[in-house]
């Protein structure tokens, strides 16, 4: 029988029409693979993913937590409440991570039981974990042990079980990385796996469809590669955050389901990266301490503050002035950077706050809850004395850096140091806020630093501050009952002698016995005194400054109810 042109026309359009059928329905079936595989990534890995990092970031917060209860055990006299506070936040966190591990075994266990890759995961990835929460249930076994012989005093103990807490710590990261490992294995397969489809739809298109279907096959092609190359950004976007970058931003290039499992990823790491940027950015302008404590407590950037006892310094470079008029901008600009460096170590040596710098001075504070009610005194007076140690290698290296030109400048610092109750919080514009601290015992700390010049000293505290880090050992010595500017009550100064002056506890105690008959308007007794300070060490601005005044003093006497208190009208 013969069959007709229309016929053969008809057969092979119907043909033609099947072929379209079958490579349209091969296509659409391994499109919908790769959906799957997606869905696979977008609803069970990425988010167990998130589920184990949120872990990993609780469990390092919950490290710092015990390592500060440690470190706060181990003080003289811990403080109880501070204490107990430390242990709650410890125990929070226990309870916070173990809701994290219910979370993300819920996550694996909800599969479906007819999708292979869930299938993998629910079998490869929860082991894992379940190793993992075994692991951190050992860590938080001995963790307890510790802190209960930290609470029972005994130490040796301690020390015997401090190994044991780190192996276990050490198991528990290993864990982790396996768990990550494994996830990004199965993240691997995914893609390829999408790849293969992706071959193969091709090669049907193209085996099946030869110019009638062609528009149809670049369409499948075009929505395939938008989907793995999707697949392929996200895949990199995860490898590159468990690698620790976490600038990584993956670009989202539809307004779909994997547009929006972008936008997801990119908030995953949105946080993680905030946190990052803006410790390392602000960190440069401000105190980091100050800049974690704005990320952990947000209300106190709002302007308010709280009145505390603290202490404030104030370093000064001498005769700027005069320094500035040899030096060329330039060269001016990196000896003031240089000097601030110096002074910001024996400031952070000594953890202290910088606060501002103000010209060639710097402004630093010190006090809770950067440092314990006890010590900020001390720790500044120590500070202050790191400062003035760093004067030779400031010296040395603005020769080596500026050339014989900086031999003859007079490179010297005074230091200001006071201590009392002042406000510390956020203060000034709508437009620009800083953390700082203000009062009368800041003004005081400047006025201090000021009056060096008076006396020919390097470090002039107040008697607070003297008070509180006398019992560190440091030398001190009186040098004046003062008023200052601006204040109608005298405050006692005190020297800070620095380790290599040549003053020692006995010219100390003679100088002391100069202030006190000078007081007494007993000239001939102080100006004695003075001198046996001058000739024991040879040199000593302070003894001569009294010196000179009983030599004014003799000429014009003081009037009958003069109290010894001398008037500094400079700032």
């Amino acid at each position: 029988m013969r069959i007709s042109i229309g016929h053969k026309i008809f057969s092979i359009a119907a043909v033609l029409v099947v072929l379209m059928i079958v490579a349209a329905g091969i296509s659409v079936n391994l499109i919908s693979k790769v959906k799957d595989q997606l869905d696979v990534v977008s609803h069970t890995q990425l988010p167990v993913s998130e589920a184990v990092a949120r872990i990993t970031v609780r469990i390092l917060e919950q490290g710092i937590v015990l390592q500060r209860f440690f470190v706060l055990s181990e003080e003289v006299s811990p403080d109880a409440a501070l204490l107990e506070s430390t242990s709650r936040e410890y125990d929070a966190f226990t309870t916070q991570i173990g809701l994290e591990f219910d979370a993300a075994r819920n996550l694996m266990k909800d599969h479906d039981p007819d999708s292979h890759a869930h299938t993998q995961i629910y079998k490869r990835l929860l082991p894992v974990l379940n190793t993992i929460a075994d692991h951190y249930a050992a860590f938080l076994k001995e963790a307890d042990v510790l802190k209960l012989a930290l609470e029972v005093g005994d130490r040796e103990t301690f020390e015997v079980l401090l190994p044991e807490l780190d192996l276990a710590q050490d198991a528990l990261d290993r864990e982790v990385i396996a768990f990550r490992s494994a996830l990004e294995g199965l993240v691997e397969a995914a893609t390829a796996k999408a790849d293969e489809d992706e071959i193969l739809a091709l090669q049907v298109n193209v085996g099946l469809t030869v110019i009638a279907v062609l528009l149809g096959l670049i369409f499948a092609a075009l929505i395939t590669r938008v989907l793995v190359r999707s697949v392929r950004n996200l895949v990199a976007g995860a490898q590159a955050v468990e690698e620790g970058d976490l600038d990584s931003m993956v670009a989202k290039t539809s307004s779909d389901e994997i547009g929006s499992l972008t936008d997801s990823f990119n908030h995953m790491i949105g946080e993680l990266r905030l946190k990052e940027r803006i410790k390392d950015t602000f960190g440069k302008y401000m105190d980091p301490r100050i800049v974690t404590r704005l990320l952990d407590r947000p209300e106190i950037s709002e302007p308010g503050g709280e009145r505390r006892n603290m202490t404030v310094m104030f370093i000064d470079l001498k005769g700027f002035t005069s320094i500035s008029e040899k030096l060329s901008p330039h060269d001016l600009v990196r000896m003031i950077n240089r000097f601030f460096n110096h002074m910001t170590e024996a400031i952070a040596d000594n953890n202290g706050v910088v606060d501002k710098f103000m010209g060639d001075a710097v402004m630093a504070f010190w006090g809770p809850p950067f440092t314990s009610p006890e010590e900020h005194g001390t720790l500044a007076s120590k500070a202050a004395l790191a400062a003035v140690a760093q004067l030779d290698r400031f010296r040395a290296e603005l020769i080596e850096e500026l050339g014989e030109e900086a031999r003859t400048l007079d490179i010297d610092l005074r230091v200001g140091v006071s201590t009392g109750a002042m406000i510390v919080g956020t203060v000034g514009s709508d437009v620009s806020k800083s953390y700082t601290v203000v009062g009368d015992p800041v003004n005081l700390g400047s006025r201090l630093e000021g009056a060096n010049k008076a006396y020919g000293t390097h470090i002039l505290v107040a008697e607070e501050t003297q008070h509180m880090a006398k019992q560190s050992g440091l030398l001190f010595r009186e040098i004046d009952l003062l008023r200052v500017k601006g204040k109608n009550e005298p405050v006692r100064i005190f020297e800070l002698i620095a380790s290599e002056s040549k003053l020692g506890q006995d010219e100390c105690r003679e100088f002391e016995r100069g202030l006190a008959a000078y007081r007494a308007k007993d000239w001939d007794s102080s100006e004695a005194a003075f001198k046996v300070v001058l000739a024991a060490i040879g040199t000593d601005p302070a003894s001569q400054t009294y010196i000179d005044r009983i030599s004014h003093f003799r000429n014009a006497p003081p009037p009958a109810d003069w109290d010894g208190v001398w008037v500094l009208e400079e700032k």
